[in-house]
């Protein structure tokens, strides 16, 4: 199973020198040891072993895993995969594919809701990437939007702005 932190590491209570060094370092987070360890647990049920997951983020009352592999894997049949993990961390748990294709990767993050477009502005010298999404579909929304906000800088690493039409 591929996590941001060692194999050893997801079976053991505590980090190893390299792994806290990571830590350390800003590159993975307390959540992402979390999640490692109790997907090492599920493995031994479901076996998982094929899974992967590169970011664990804290959104307030949603986790959002990030995986680059095939996302049916952390679901896992009938949802028990995604459901154990939820249970654990005591959180709903929404699982999103990160790859090249954003407007997938966004979609997926705010499903239910419909993902009108992605464009890129210059604003004042810099790129700024706006999101744009339904009004209608606000309420559908898996996720505040502050907390959304929060992740798409996350993960387009540079300035966003949610355009709401």
């Amino acid at each position: 199973m591929k996590t941001p932190v060692c194999d050893q590491c997801a079976r053991e209570t505590e980090l190893c020198p390299s792994c806290s060094k990571k830590l350390a370092e800003g590159k993975i987070t307390q959540l992402d040891f979390e999640v490692a360890q109790i997907l090492c647990r599920i493995n031994e049920r479901y076996n998982i072993s094929n899974a992967s997951f590169f970011k664990a983020l804290d959104l307030g009352k949603v986790v959002l895993i990030l995986t680059r592999e095939e996302v049916g894997l952390l679901i896992g049949k009938q949802g028990k995969v995604v459901s154990e993990i939820s249970s654990a961390l005591g959180k709903k748990v929404r699982i999103a594919q990160a790859g090249p294709d954003m407007k997938k990767t966004i979609s997926d993050i705010i499903s239910p809701a419909r993902l009108l477009g992605i464009n890129s502005v210059f604003h004042e010298g810099k790129e700024v990437c706006k999101v744009r999404i339904a009004r209608t579909d606000l309420a559908h929304l898996p996720i505040d939007l502050g907390s959304l906000e929060k992740v798409l800088k996350s993960l387009l690493e540079g300035e966003v702005r949610l355009e709401i039409e």
